[in-house]
Parts: structure tokens; C-alpha cells; sequence
């Protein structure tokens, strides 16, 4: 069952993969494109709006992440306490509400490409996992021994745990090699963990696009494909 889950995942990446072959096109707003957030986010918000996720394609379509900006709603027990939250992805910002309100949003200065909710470090909770635009390499916080910073959009992946009403970061990744443009979870294995398939590009040519396969080490992700 494991093995055909993880073939399910790789053949309708191929598929996508594909279509975009076959059109072409080429995906919108890549960093190679933007040197700053704001234009970057303006050439988002000019795409369609589709609710779904990245692999929601009818027949003939082109996937989403090339010709659309996704919109997402998920009700998901994220702490664990037997009532579900509320997420929330519109426009490039994710909400994160509790029956009580609102518990976390996005900084403005992200743009929130796609989530997907598991358990990524294997620790027995579930994690909000966040694939993310912003500018510089870094995190929310930038190395002390590092003057200045590269002001280009980059991709990012983050980690974050709902604790106690608060959303809080478990792992955040710097600028990475090459962008995510969708990511899940599951166990290839079948061992009972968890490893991340990522469906990765290329910030300068959006034709060069392989899948992969990641394990959580402690500290981050290794590659083990």
C-alpha cells in the first residue's frame, strides 16, 4: 500500500510535468523574475484564484502553480485537543483560527505558496508545514556574522507547532537551493515515519524540475533519494 502511494505521488507529478512540457508555459513569478516582494506579490495576485491544491487538475488543465494562485480551507486539529482549527489560504496570507478567534497569520512580507498539515520531524504531533516566498536567504533572523543581505525573492520551507494557543516555529529553513513548488508527506517505507516528496524547480529556468525525497535528520532534512 506504501509503495503505491509513494508510485500515485510520482506519476501525477510526472503528468504535471508534462502538461507544462506539452503548452510550453512557464510558471509566473519566479525569483528569477522579481528582485523585490511587492512586485513579486502584485504578478501573484494577477493569476486566477483556485481553490484545491496543487494536484487538483481536471483533464486538460495546466496545473495550478503555473496558472493559478491557490486558495485553500482546511478544518484540521493541529495541538491535538479534539477541537479542529480553521486554515485559511487566500491571496498569499494563511490564518490560523480557534472557535475563541484568530491564532496566527502570516507576516505580510511572505507569500504563502501552499500549505499541508503531519507530522514532518516525526515526534508524535502535527506540524503546519508552509511553503514560502519572501525576500533574503535567511529566516526571520539573519546569521550575526552576515552584513548584508540578498534582497532577491527566495523560496523557503517552515515548520510550525500549534502549543498552548500559539503558533510556534520548529524549524525554518534558509533561501533554498531549489524552490519547492509542492510538498506532502508520507511513508515510503512503510516504517512508521514519515519522509517529504517535494516537487522542486529551478528559480532560473522553470523547465528544469524534478521530484525528491527527504527525511527529517533532527536538526533538518536530508536527501535520501
Amino acid at each position: 500500500m506504501k509503495l503505491i502511494r509513494l508510485t500515485a505521488v510520482f506519476v501525477l507529478t510526472a503528468l504535471l510535468l508534462g502538461r507544462l512540457a506539452a503548452t510550453g508555459m512557464q510558471p509566473p513569478g519566479g525569483s528569477g523574475e522579481f528582485d523585490d516582494f511587492q512586485g513579486f506579490r502584485e504578478a501573484r495576485l494577477k493569476l486566477p484564484e483556485k481553490q484545491g491544491s496543487p494536484c487538483s487538475v481536471e483533464p486538460g488543465e495546466m496545473p495550478p502553480l503555473y496558472a493559478y494562485r491557490l486558495a485553500q480551507t482546511v478544518q484540521f486539529d493541529l495541538d491535538g485537543d479534539g477541537t479542529p482549527e480553521k486554515f485559511t489560504l487566500r491571496e498569499g496570507r494563511l490564518t490560523v483560527e480557534a472557535a475563541w478567534g484568530i491564532i496566527w497569520e502570516s507576516p505580510h512580507d511572505w507569500w504563502v505558496e501552499y500549505f499541508f498539515l503531519g507530522d514532518a520531524n516525526n515526534d508524535g504531533s502535527q506540524d503546519l508545514n508552509l511553503i514560502v516566498w519572501k525576500e533574503g536567504r535567511f529566516g526571520p533572523q539573519k546569521p550575526f556574522w552576515v552584513e548584508e543581505e540578498d534582497p532577491g525573492v527566495k523560496n523557503h520551507f517552515f515548520v510550525f507547532k500549534l502549543e498552548k494557543g500559539t503558533i510556534k516555529p520548529v524549524w525554518q529553513s534558509s533561501s533554498l537551493d531549489r524552490p519547492n513548488y509542492w510538498a506532502a508527506l508520507i511513508d515510503h517505507n512503510g516504517d512508521g515515519h514519515n519522509e517529504l516528496v517535494a516537487l522542486e524547480g529551478c528559480y532560473d529556468d522553470h523547465s528544469l524540475q524534478k521530484v525528491t525525497l527527504w527525511t527529517w535528520n533532527g536538526w533538518g532534512f536530508s536527501r535520501i533519494d
